[in-house]
């Protein structure tokens, strides 16, 4: 082969010396020359460059401009969907009650409860080992020891008792919660947040609770439920501290077309709250809701601040505040109860706003603050809308804690 394409290059007139990785190279470029040439031989296969006169070129120009006129003319269009969309969410909002609303919101916790306790009746009897289980359970979801304990010893006389069941363990656990919380349940001023439209001097709620809990927002949604039913509410902005809280309420006052007093930033709490407390009364509000700075439990200096606010209110009002209400996040659980004990010794709670129902397990640990307590839920949050707080009601709250058998139809 090698002498076969060194006679080739001598043909040529080409006078160099020939070696195997020369016939490789050569062998590869004819290759390539036939396969050219057999490319530009096959018709159909590449067609010719064209090119684009000068009226086709203005055609496809007018043809882009066109597109973008056509373009511009349906943004004047869609400017309107948001609001077309937003007018639709606000109906489905609406639609959606309150009862589905809860059982949605406390679907963890039923999930974490109901769907173990389901796992351990099986149709056996109840037997020790069953008894354990179920008592793991039960604190696992926050119902306190007290309750609990309670349970366990109706459990107990029930062992080898092969007639008892899911639904007599369900009926034993609902009935425990009902005798834990209705005595105190009953306690509550069910007028205070549900305006009748009949002036009876003004009402002040102060609401307190630890940073994060989800004051600012609360207040935000009380005097907007308040102002929907008619009632003319003052919100006073006493935390001081934080210019951003106050800035969010201000939103939300705005939303609702409430009046709000603020002060500047570092001032003294209980001034603001006199000065809006005053504002209300001469102005005859139905209502003054005061929001206080987050505060951690264990400063006792903090805690006094909020003693003091009290105080001052009483100097425009005897019996000012009306309701000093705790806003708990249910996602702290049992942490919850130390900070309720603290707030409850300084001020004198008369009630309890429980949030975020939706986004823990937890909720359960409503039935421990309230027996511990001995204070009342005024309020119950499962979302961020205004339609996801409403008031407490024991039944509503027990069924939806603790029944299977919702469908995902009516939590969904």
């Amino acid at each position: 082969m090698v002498e076969i394409v060194q006679s080739f290059y001598s043909a040529l007139g080409v006078s160099i010396q020939v070696n195997i990785y020369d016939v490789y190279g050569l062998g590869s470029m004819i290759f390539i020359l036939l396969a050219g040439i057999w490319r530009g031989l096959t018709p159909g296969e590449v067609e010719p460059r064209k090119e684009i006169s000068l009226d086709k070129k203005i055609e496809k120009k007018a043809v882009e401009l066109q597109k973008e006129i056509e373009a511009s003319d349906s943004q004047e269009v869609l400017k309107e969907v948001p609001q077309v969309e937003a007018k639709v969410e606000a109906k489905k909002i609406v639609s959606v009650s309150w009862d589905e609303r809860l059982n949605k919101g406390l679907s963890k916790s039923r999930g974490q409860f109901w769907n173990k306790l389901s796992s351990i009746f099986t149709g056996k009897k109840l037997t020790d080992e069953m008894i354990e289980d179920v008592e793991e359970i039960l604190y696992g979801a926050d119902l306190g020891p007290k309750t609990t304990q309670a349970i366990m010893e109706t459990l107990e006389k029930n062992i080898d008792n092969s007639d008892f069941g899911l639904e007599d363990l369900k009926a034993t656990i609902k009935g425990m919660i009902k005798e834990k919380m209705e005595p105190v349940q009953s306690k509550l001023d069910n007028d205070m947040f549900s305006f009748n439209g009949e002036n009876q001097g003004t009402k002040v709620v102060m609401i307190v609770g630890v940073n994060g809990a989800g004051k600012t927002t609360t207040i935000g949604k009380l005097a907007t439920k308040l102002k929907s039913e008619g009632a003319k509410v003052v919100v006073g902005a006493c935390d001081t501290f934080r210019a951003a809280a106050v800035d969010q309420l201000q939103v939300w006052c705005d939303r609702a077309g409430v009046e709000m007093v603020r002060a500047k930033e570092n001032a003294d709490p209980s001034g603001v709250g006199y000065e809006a407390l005053q504002k209300a009364i001469n102005s005859n509000a139905d209502y003054c809701l005061l929001d206080t700075a987050g505060r951690l439990h264990t400063k006792s200096n903090l805690m006094e601040e909020l003693s003091k606010s009290k105080r001052v209110l009483s100097k425009l009002d005897e019996n000012a505040p009306h309701e000093v209400v705790l806003v708990i996040d249910a996602i702290t659980g049992q942490n919850a109860l130390r900070q309720a004990e603290e707030f409850n010794k300084s001020l004198g709670l008369t009630g309890l706003i429980f949030t975020k129902c939706d986004g823990s397990s937890k909720a359960g640990s409503a039935v421990t603050i309230v027996d511990q307590l001995q204070v009342p839920i005024s309020y119950i949050g499962v979302g961020e809308s205004v339609e996801d707080l409403n008031a407490f009601n024991l039944n509503a709250y027990v069924d939806a804690l603790l029944d299977d058998s919702l469908t995902s139809a009516q939590i969904h």
